[in-house]
């Protein structure tokens, strides 16, 4: 009896929480996706690299730092005197490299496009986002409205277990015990279901922290889906839809800092110059005479003739990365295709069924539940029929539900795929 009053405490506790939850403003979906996206550290942090990667980029472009020089040349060891032989001098130089080729441009090619990279990543990961926090919302707002169903449904098991009760007290030859024992299962049945669905519910709400912060989730709001139609999905290009996919758009950036890569290796096959100058200042001979400074000015370079080593090892490397970029892209339009069609597949199978539920199911379940309680009302039915066709109609109405959360599922699906026709 002790079990039997914690259980309907707690189903009364859930009662309490789903009728205070739908009286308050609840979490639409739209609502969460703008959230999550608002409070996504990784965007901030994308949005800092791509700065710090448009600041390397000029950084790249320019010219070393000079090398400045001091020294003295020819000291006597005898005396250390500078005056002593017109050899010695003390001197200043500078010299400037001038890198191989174009390499500084294509490194601030590369720090450039990586930076452009980030946008393109940006909105792969709102994308991502939005479809994360509308699987969770919709888990949660599942939950809600099959507690709401149960809820409604309640009232007339209630009454179902108040009339077997009557005609068993009034000892009606049709009345038997097991018709009480049948109701009151049912009825225990419907609470098991509530607190799972509560469970549910609220382990929705706890994933959904994650991404929303600090906003409280009261409530799941009835929310206007956003309808994606068969016939919509079949007259858009999808290849070109996908190929504009900001994941896809990310990858061909990749593909563009690895042939800029190539390029640059290229270059090391090219000379690197150095300019050089240094003044040298000479003193006064012993008697006192002048004795002219001198300038000197000169190049270097550095011949790259032993490549095989090196140059080349390093431009084969930089192609076959290249190659396998190019790899990676196909195999992700390959698979995102793939998916578009299972989610495109699923659709149609999900409304096929939806049209079934809507013309026969949903009708037949309720005629199911009027024509046994008329036959057991007329002594002609049995009261385990009356209990079965109202947990029938029950489960098609929340059968009917979780089809509709499923289409929403597989267009938020579809949404994230096709996000190429809206990239920023």
């Amino acid at each position: 009896m002790g079990s039997a009053n914690r259980r309907r405490h707690q189903v009364a506790l859930a009662s309490l929480c789903l009728f205070i939850s739908g009286a308050a403003v609840g979490l639409s979906l739209d609502r969460a996706i703008q959230l999550a996206q608002a409070n996504d550290p990784w965007l901030h942090g994308s949005q800092l690299r791509e700065s710090a990667l448009a600041a390397e980029a000029i950084s790249a472009s320019t010219l070393p730092d000079p090398t400045l020089s001091f020294g003295a040349a020819n000291l006597p060891t005898d005396s250390f005197d500078i005056r002593q032989e017109g050899m010695t001098q003390t001197s200043i130089g500078i010299t400037q490299r001038l890198p191989r080729g174009d390499s500084r441009l294509l490194m601030s090619t590369q720090k450039r496009q990586l930076s452009q990279q980030q946008a393109m990543l940006r909105a792969d990961r709102r994308a991502k986002v939005a479809v994360t926090v509308s699987q969770l919302w919709l888990e949660g707002y599942r939950a809600e409205q099959s507690m709401a169903l149960i809820e409604r449904t309640r009232p007339l098991f209630e009454q179902l277990l108040t009339l077997s009760r009557s005609n068993y007290g009034a000892g009606l030859a049709r009345a038997g015990q097991q018709d009480i024992i049948s109701a009151e299962l049912a009825l225990s049945r419907l609470d098991d279901r509530l607190l799972m669905l509560q469970q549910q519910r609220d382990t929705a709400r706890d994933q959904l922290s994650e991404w929303l912060g600090t906003e409280a989730i009261t409530a799941f709001s009835t929310d206007t889906f956003r309808d994606i139609r068969i016939r919509d999905i079949k007259d858009r290009r999808l290849a070109s839809a996908l190929q504009a996919h900001p994941a896809i758009r990310a990858i061909e950036q990749t593909i563009a800092v690895a042939q800029s890569d190539v390029a640059l290796r290229q270059e090391q096959y090219k000379a690197e110059w150095a300019v050089n100058a240094k003044y040298a200042h000479r003193a006064d001979d012993p008697l006192g005479n002048d004795r002219a400074d001198l300038f000197s000015i000169g190049v270097s370079v550095d011949l790259p003739l032993f490549t095989a080593k090196r140059q080349d090892q390093n431009l084969s490397a930089a192609q076959a990365r290249a190659e396998a970029n190019r790899t990676d892209k196909a195999l992700l339009l390959r698979k995102m295709m793939a998916n578009l069609k299972t989610q495109f597949n699923r659709l149609q199978g999900i409304d096929e069924r939806l049209t079934l539920y809507n013309s026969r199911l949903l009708r037949e379940a309720r005629k199911q539940v009027s024509v046994n309680l008329n036959a057991y009302q007329n002594d002609k039915g049995d009261f385990r029929e009356v209990i079965q066709a109202q947990i029938d109609a029950l489960n098609v109405d929340i059968d009917a539900l979780n089809l509709r959360i499923d289409r929403q599922k597989t267009s938020v699906n579809i949404a994230y795929l096709l996000a190429g026709e809206h990239h920023e």
